[in-house]
């Protein structure tokens, strides 16, 4: 993400507003005080759901000394942040430092396309 850029800068400000009202509104659930009747009140009415998911962007790599995954290819938790030289990313969980070469990731692509094998 390129905060010199002011559109991006916008949309980042937004998304991290909406990102704090959720971890407020789930700080407030842990800890019973929410939802109140106000907030079911309020709240939109959707009928015959179901769960599903959605694609978020998020990366895929060879990791090293992951804390809870230990070193192997992994997904990432969603993609927040990404800096536009391609040094370092942030996900939901963490940071990530980002190198393209020299990793056994890297290595398993086909010479002739660069399609993983």
């Amino acid at each position: 993400m390129n905060f010199e850029d002011p559109n991006a800068r916008a949309v980042a400000v937004k998304r991290i507003a909406v990102l704090q009202r959720l971890v407020d509104d789930l700080s407030d659930i842990a800890a019973g005080t929410r939802p109140t009747n106000l907030d079911t009140d309020r709240a939109i009415v959707l009928r015959d759901f179901r769960l599903s998911a959605i694609p978020l962007p998020c990366l895929v790599g060879y990791a090293e000394n992951h804390p809870r995954l230990g070193s192997k290819i992994i997904t990432t938790s969603q993609l927040f942040a990404m800096d536009p030289e391609g040094k370092w990313a942030r996900t939901l969980s963490r940071f990530y430092r980002l190198e393209r070469f020299d990793s056994p990731f890297n290595a398993t692509r086909s010479a002739d396309n660069g399609a993983f094998e």
